[in-house]
C-alpha cells in the first residue's frame, strides 16, 4: 500500500506508507526536493550514465586502498544476501561505482537497470535514490521501490551506508546492496540494512587501522567483555598524546565534533590521570582499562594497539622519535620520554615543560642547562616531538665530543674536493641534514671560538655554505643548545661570544639535578618499572632499605647514574626484591666509622687529583658544607665538586645523620 506525501515545497511524491525511528521519511522528502528544485530533473529521464574505462580506471586508482581492504567484507556480504537476488556496488565520493559483484540470476537484468560498474548514482543523475541521498546526508538509507526520484527506478530496493575516512566526517566510500524485485513492504529491508551497517564499519575500521598502523591505536566502546571482538571507537595518539584522527563512534561516544577533537589531547576527554594513562598504555599485552568521559561520567573501556613494524609507543614514550645514528641502547630509552612525563611531578621540571610548550613553532632559540644526566637531549627530543616539525629529522651533535679539526666540515658539510680525503660527491653537514626539523647542539660551550663564529652567521642569515663551496644553502632548522658550563664565565673569559650567547638563549631552561627533584622517588620507581620491563622481569621491586639509600644519594651522574643502578639492580636480583645488596657499590652507606677511615685512606691515593679529600673536607667544613661556596673557591663547578666527593665518600653531616 502506498501513500501521496506533500513535500514543504507542494511537490507530491510516492513513497511507501509509514516512517522510521532513523528519519528516513525527512531524508526522502528532502531529496526529492533537491531532485526537482536543485538539479531540475525529469522523472522520466533515462538510466544512470556509465563511465568508459579509462575514467573507471582512475576512479579506481584513487580508492585502490580501500578496495583492497574491503573486498573480503564485501564478498562475505554478498554470500550472505546473494539469494535474494541482491547486488551490491561500491561507489566512490562521487558516487561512481568502483567495485561490482553481479548476482549471477538476473546479471543481465541488473546492468540495464544501471547497477553495474562505472555507473554513477548521484542525486545530480538519479534524483532520489539510496546511494545519492547516503552521499548528500552522511547517514545509511533504504530508498524502496517508489521512493525513488525516476520513474526507471521505481521497482528497485536499495540501502546505502556512508563509509567514513579517519577524520570521522569526510565521506570516502558508499556500500550500496540493490535489488530489481522485492516485497512492497519496506520493513523487510530493515535486517539488510543492519547487515550493510555491520559491514561498512568492519571496512571503515580496517582502513583506519591500516592508516595509523605506526602510531598508537584506542579501540573503546562501553562493554569490556566484547572490545576485543566489537570496536565502538577508534582514536590514534602521536607521541605527545595528541589526537591525530578519531572515528565518528569515538565522537559520538564523547559528545565530540571533529574540530574539537583533532588536535586535543586524550586527557581533555576522559577522567583519568597522566599517570593512569601511561600505565595503561605501557601495559603488555591488550588488558581493557576503564576510563569517565568528562562530561557525562558515563563508563567506557578502552585497549591498547601498539604501532607495527617496530615503531615507538605511546606509553610512557609515546611516540617520540629517535635521531640519526643513535645507538639502539639510546632509542630505546627515548621511546618512554615524552615532554609532559619528562615533566614529573617535580613543580620545577613542569614550570619548564609549560614554558617550553607556549614556544614550539615559534622559531625562538632554546637553551638548556643543567648538570651532566639531567636529561638534557631527552627533553629536546620530546620538544621536537610534539612540534610542527616532528615528521622531519631530529639532528643531535655533541660539540665537546668531535675533533675540532672535523667540527666544521661535520657541522657545515663540505663540497666535493674540499680537502684530502673529501668523498668525491661532498658531504652534507649537521646544520643541512636538519633542514624542516631540529639542529641539537650538546655541550654548546665546548665550540671552539672560529666555529662559533661560522655558527653565528648561520643563524643570522638562515643558510649555510659548505667548506669549499661558493654558494650558500638556505637552511631553516629549529635550534636546541645545552651545556652543563655557566655560558656567562666563558662570555667573561672570552671563551664564547656574547652575541652568539644572545642568539641561542631565545628561551632558557635549567633542568634541575636529580636531587633537588622533588619527585625523585616517583623516578627511581619509573626507571626500575622501564628497566624491569626491559629485561622482561615482572614484579620486581625495591625493598624500604634500598629505597632509602637511593633516595639519600647525592646522583653526581643524575637521572644517566641513577639509570645504571638500576640496570645492573635488576641483572643481579634473583628474586623479586631488589636489596641493598643488588645496588652498585657506590651507593651503599658504609658502616658507622669508615667514612673517616676512607677519606684517610683515599689521601693516600689523590696525588694526581687537584683536590684531595683533606682539602675538600676543609673547604665544605669552612664554608659550613655550602656546596655553592666551597665549589667556587675551590675553583671547580658544583657538579664537579659533587663528582669529587662521591668518589671519596664524602658526606654532609645532615645528610650521614640520617643513614
Amino acid at each position: 500500500m502506498t501513500s501521496v506525501l506533500a513535500s514543504p515545497s507542494g511537490v507530491t511524491q510516492r513513497r511507501a506508507a509509514g516512517s522510521e525511528p532513523d528519519g528516513a521519511e525527512q531524508l526522502i522528502t528532502r531529496s526529492w526536493q533537491r531532485s526537482m528544485q536543485l538539479h531540475g530533473l525529469d522523472r522520466a529521464r533515462n538510466r544512470p550514465r556509465v563511465l568508459t574505462q579509462s575514467a573507471l580506471r582512475e576512479h579506481r586508482q584513487a580508492l585502490e586502498p580501500l578496495l583492497t581492504l574491503a573486498r573480503s567484507g564485501v564478498e562475505t556480504l554478498f554470500q550472505q544476501i546473494c539469494g535474494a537476488g541482491y547486488v551490491i556496488l561500491l561507489t566512490d565520493a562521487e558516487g561512481v561505482a568502483v567495485d561490482f559483484i553481479p548476482n549471477p540470476s538476473n546479471e543481465l537484468e541488473a546492468r540495464r537497470a544501471g547497477l553495474a560498474m562505472g555507473a554513477r548514482w548521484t542525486e545530480d543523475e538519479e534524483g532520489a535514490c539510496a546511494v545519492g541521498i547516503a552521499l548528500a546526508e552522511k547517514l545509511p538509507i533504504t530508498v524502496h521501490r517508489g521512493e525513488h526520484f525516476l520513474a526507471a527506478n521505481s521497482e528497485l530496493t536499495c540501502s546505502a551506508v556512508p563509509i567514513f575516512d579517519t577524520d570521522g566526517c569526510s565521506t570516502l566510500a558508499i556500500l550500496d546492496a540493490s535489488a530489481l524485485d522485492s516485497p512492497k513492504d519496506r520493513q523487510s529491508q530493515q535486517l539488510l540494512l543492519k547487515m550493510l551497517q555491520a559491514t561498512a564499519r568492519s571496512i571503515e575500521d580496517a582502513y583506519f587501522l591500516r592508516q595509523f598502523e605506526r602510531q598508537v591505536i584506542l579501540r573503546t566502546g562501553f562493554s569490556r567483555e566484547f572490545l576485543e571482538v566489537r570496536t565502538d571507537g577508534l582514536v590514534a595518539l602521536d607521541g605527545d598524546g595528541t589526537i591525530l584522527a578519531a572515528n565518528q563512534r569515538f565522537m559520538r561516544e564523547f559528545g565530540l565534533s571533529p574540530q574539537t577533537v583533532r588536535g586535543s589531547h586524550l586527557l581533555d576527554f576522559v577522567e583519568i590521570t597522566h599517570d593512569e594513562l601511561l600505565a595503561a598504555l605501557n601495559r603488555s599485552g591488550a588488558e581493557p582499562f576503564a576510563w569517565c568521559a568528562r562530561q557525562s561520567s558515563d563508563t567506557h573501556f578502552a585497549q591498547v594497539r601498539q604501532p607495527r613494524r617496530g615503531d615507538s609507543r605511546l606509553a610512557g614514550s609515546s611516540g617520540i622519535r629517535t635521531g640519526v645514528g643513535l645507538e639502539p641502547r639510546v632509542r630505546d630509552d627515548l621511546q618512554h620520554k615524552n615532554l609532559e612525563v619528562l615533566g614529573g611531578e617535580d613543580p620545577r621540571m613542569q614550570a619548564n615543560v609549560k614554558r617550553a610548550r607556549r614556544i614550539l613553532d615559534k622559531e625562538i632559540a632554546v637553551l638548556l642547562l643543567g648538570e651532566s644526566g639531567t636529561g638534557k637531549e631527552l627533553f629536546a627530543r620530546a620538544m621536537h616531538a610534539c612540534s610542527g616539525r616532528a615528521r622531519q629529522p631530529f639532528i643531535a651533535i655533541n660539540c665537546a665530543a668531535i675533533p675540532e679539526t672535523l667540527l666544521e666540515s661535520e657541522l657545515f658539510g663540505y663540497s666535493a674536493g674540499a680537502f684530502t680525503g673529501a668523498r668525491a660527491k661532498g658531504g652534507r653537514g649537521k646544520i643541512m641534514q636538519a633542514h624542516g626539523g631540529t639542529l641539537f647542539l650538546d655541550e654548546i660551550g665546548d665550540m671552539p671560538l672560529a666555529m662559533q663564529t661560522r655558527l653565528l652567521r648561520v643563524l643570522s642569515e638562515r643558510e649555510v655554505t659548505p667548506l669549499g663551496a661558493e654558494q650558500a644553502v638556505p637552511v631553516d632548522a629549529q635550534v636546541i643548545c645545552a651545556t652543563h658550563q655557566a655560558l656567562e664565565d666563558l662570555v667573561a673569559s672570552e671563551r664564547f661570544r656574547l652575541d652568539l650567547y644572545y642568539r641561542i638563549n631565545g628561551l632558557s631552561l635549567t633542568l634541575p639535578p636529580l636531587r633537588e627533584r622533588e619527585d625523585r622517588l616517583q623516578l627511581i620507581e619509573e626507571i626500575l618499572a622501564e628497566e624491569a620491563r626491559r629485561a622482561r622481569r615482572s614484579g620486581l621491586h625495591l625493598s624500604v632499605e634500598a629505597l632509602e639509600i637511593l633516595d639519600r644519594q647525592r646522583w653526581p651522574g643524575n637521572l644517566r647514574q641513577l639509570r645504571q643502578a638500576m640496570q645492573l639492580a635488576v641483572a643481579l636480583c634473583d628474586g623479586n626484591e631488589i636489596r641493598p645488596e643488588h645496588l652498585p657499590e657506590e651507593v651503599v652507606p658504609r658502616r658507622a666509622g669508615e667514612t673517616e677511615r676512607s677519606v684517610a685512606a683515599a689521601s693516600g691515593r689523590s696525588g694526581s687529583d687537584p683536590h684531595g679529600p683533606q682539602v675538600l673536607v676543609e673547604a665544605l667544613r669552612g664554608c659550613q658544607w655550602n656546596i655553592t661556596i666551597a665549589a667556587r673557591q675551590l675553583g671547580v663547578s658544583r657538579s664537579t665538586l659533587y663528582r669529587q666527593m662521591s668518589r671519596f665518600n664524602i658526606i654532609e653531616p645532615n645528610r650521614r645523620d640520617l643513614r
